[in-house]
């Protein structure tokens, strides 16, 4: 299937105050199309500094990121933006679904946004799927916390982009 993700050497510190801060050092990781993969530690770890590598949000301070054999590591604005449109979604821990829009009409932007054709019948089914057909009608607010997750992932998945 081929590699999805390749990290080579990768490094990310920030400056605080005066001080160097290392949230990465010399991360090596290969994850191919298909498999899964669990990102695991205690506060403090990185463990966001990198999927915000990976993700496009941030850059690396040095290193290497391929996605699906794309080099990513000095891409310009306009094309990590691209990237994150069509090649990734995101399932925040705080969902971040618009509060003003239905279920239905959340799960849709995402499709929207990325492209996807068929937006309102691939928002119903997609939510269909996580077990939320017959809340595509309410707001946020109008949902437990557990089906406003379920919302998240429905709009992550209508992309049709991989998800972290």
């Amino acid at each position: 299937m081929g590699r999805l993700i390749a990290l080579e050497g990768v490094a990310r510190r920030y400056r605080v105050g005066g001080a160097t801060v290392s949230a990465l050092e010399g991360v090596d990781l290969a994850v191919d199309a298909g498999e899964f993969a669990v990102v695991l530690g205690p506060s403090g770890s990185g463990k966001t500094t990198l999927l915000n590598l990976i993700g496009a949000l941030d850059s690396p301070s040095e290193g290497r990121i391929t996605m699906a054999g794309r080099d990513i590591t000095r891409a310009s604005r306009s094309a990590l933006a691209a990237f994150r449109r069509h090649g990734v979604s995101f399932i925040f821990q705080t969902f971040n679904l618009f509060p003003g829009l239905t279920a239905l009409e959340n799960v849709r932007f995402g499709a929207d946004v990325a492209g996807r054709p068929g937006g309102a019948e691939a928002a119903g089914r997609t939510l269909e799927r996580v077990g939320l057909g017959p809340r595509t009608g309410h707001f946020p607010h109008e949902l437990s916390g557990g089906e406003q997750q379920r919302v998240a992932i429905a709009r992550a998945l209508a992309t049709g982009n991989p998800v972290l």
